[in-house]
């Protein structure tokens, strides 16, 4: 969950973060709710974000995301990562409600 103005910093690190804990598994599917962020990245940090994924996406494996975004430049922006984001490994929908986007990640593996 993003909540309030988020830096890129932020967005790396909780990442990597994601990456680094010991729960984590490739494949896992993920939920990341930006309802509450009052800023978006722009088009350069979302480069910057997919040369990341692209780093790990060993690691990362086959999976689904599921963005939830409530204000229209978030879903705007959301579907712009959905595009740039590698699909041979990813598969990205954007929502603007938790319950359409856990529906969806409940679905199964792509």
């Amino acid at each position: 969950v993003g909540a309030g103005e988020i830096s890129q910093a932020e967005r790396l690190s909780g990442m990597q973060a994601w990456l680094n804990d010991p729960d984590f598994r490739p494949g896992l599917q993920t939920l990341a709710d930006f309802s509450e962020a009052t800023n978006v990245p722009t088009l350069p940090e979302l480069e910057e974000i997919i040369a990341h994924i692209r780093r790990h996406a060993n690691t990362i494996g086959q999976k689904k995301i599921a963005i939830v975004s409530t204000r229209p430049v978030t879903f705007g922006v959301a579907r712009q990562f959905g595009a740039l984001a590698p699909g041979e490994f990813l598969t990205v929908r954007v929502f603007k409600s938790r319950d359409e986007a856990l529906a969806w990640l409940a679905e199964g593996p792509v």
